[in-house]
């Protein structure tokens, strides 16, 4: 096996040497540093903010800021502790810092031997009898642009500063508040990640839920600064809500729905713009039916028929005075509209082809010729198509001379309809 991990196996009356007991406390630092290079993702762990001295003087514009105490995982595993607040002037005598400048602050990992025998018990020819490994830190700033003098280290960034002239002419200080948008917070690799839940979920859909001038989630969230990348499936069993949290009421927005807020889960809002690169499809809980956008789209807009129905007279046979005559009519089939909509109809005569007066002149003395459209309906003829019909009364209806034939005083007659579904 290459690279075998061994650790050490005592026995009783075992010699053991110094480098053993070294061997056995480099086997623990290895898996530890592994486990937290492995499992954790290096950064801050608590602390370490850049924060201001008290004995800073605002009224004269002389500011100190320090390190406060935390911990940290630099990008090797190892431990970063700092247990007392230090001050960052210590490090505004560095090499080549300018003034006008932005500048990374980065802590770094450092250990050094220390602690020597008691007297009595060191040997005068053994070299290197240092009886502990002290682990400390130091703190460096790294220019954000341009090459740096000193060499970086595989450290934890707390922040930005910007170096000014000390109003007291002390060399340089830090003037402006540090910017913390860059701090480097440390995270964890994990299949799955539980949020306590000891506390009731305070979430309210209606309500502001968390500030936006604060980004501060409730108790019992999960906080993920400054962004997530999901690479599997993301499920959301509760609400979502991305962007600026903002609230419902029937007060700032219009036709909201009243029983919204009777479903706890699967609500999403979002601030600002939606961008969908694919097919988008809706449930729609009226008929019970999935729609992709554009068919639900043209399910909520008007839909309009047209048409025309021709209609030549034919010869009436009855016999006896007829001032009039009504004729059924009924147009093509067209498409079926869905239940539960409204349905408005526009009919008119669009053409009219009269009788030749010179040779049936019969019809002198008869009156205007009168066509009256009746209320048009549509009726359903198959459970796909439907018909429009309608009665037409043309008249007068006069006598051609022959006891048992009549005449329309039309040859031909046009509708024109327009009918209006709205769902």
């Amino acid at each position: 096996m290459a690279n075998p991990v061994e650790r050490l196996r005592y026995f009783d009356r075992e010699y053991l040497r110094s480098y053993d007991f070294t061997d056995e406390q480099s086997y623990h630092i290895a898996m530890r540093r592994l486990m937290n290079r492995k499992l954790h993702l290096h950064g801050i762990i608590y602390g370490l903010e850049i924060v201001q001295d008290q004995d800073s003087v605002p009224a004269s514009g002389i500011y100190f800021f320090s390190i406060a105490p935390g911990m940290a995982i630099d990008d090797a595993g190892r431990e970063i502790n700092v247990l007392a607040p230090y001050s960052l002037s210590d490090v505004l005598t560095g090499p080549n810092l300018n003034a006008g400048k932005q500048y990374d602050v980065w802590i770094c990992y450092a250990e050094k031997e220390t602690g020597l025998p008691a007297a009595g018990y060191m040997d005068c020819n053994a070299p290197s009898q240092y009886t502990r490994w002290q682990e400390y830190f130091q703190v460096q700033l790294i220019p954000v642009v341009g090459p740096s003098v000193v060499a970086r280290c595989d450290g934890v960034r707390l922040g930005t500063v910007t170096l000014q002239p000390s109003p007291a002419g002390l060399g340089l200080a830090i003037v402006d508040p540090p910017d913390v948008s860059r701090r480097h917070y440390v995270g964890i690799r994990a299949q799955r990640v539980v949020a306590p839940d000891e506390e009731p979920d305070p979430f309210d859909l209606t309500r502001q839920n968390i500030d936006p001038t604060k980004r501060l989630a409730p108790a019992g969230y999960l906080d993920i600064q400054p962004s997530g990348l999901e690479r599997g499936n993301l499920i959301v069993e509760k609400n979502q809500v991305i962007g600026d949290d903002f609230v419902l009421d029937n007060t700032t927005y219009k036709n909201l729905p009243k029983d919204f807020i009777s479903i706890p889960t699967g609500n999403l809002k979002i601030t600002r713009d939606l961008f969908v690169n694919g097919d988008c499809y809706f449930y729609s809980t009226d008929d019970a039916t999935w729609y992709k956008h554009k068919q639900l789209i043209q399910s909520v807009m008007p839909r309009i028929v047209t048409g025309n129905i021709s209609i030549t007279l034919p010869t009436p046979n009855d016999s006896g005075a007829k001032p009039s005559t009504s004729i059924p009519v009924q147009s093509n089939q067209f498409a079926s509209f869905p239940a539960g909509g409204t349905t408005q109809i526009i009919l008119g005569i669009s053409e009219m082809d009269l009788q030749d007066p010179k040779i049936q002149g019969f019809w002198a003395g008869l009156g205007p010729t009168t066509v009256q459209l009746g209320t048009p309906a549509i009726n359903p003829s198959t459970p796909t198509y439907s018909t429009l019909n309608v009665t037409v009364t043309i008249g007068p209806v006069a006598d051609n001379t022959t006891a048992t034939q009549w005449q329309y005083p039309l040859t031909k007659l046009v509708l024109s309809y327009v009918i209006i579904y709205q769902p």
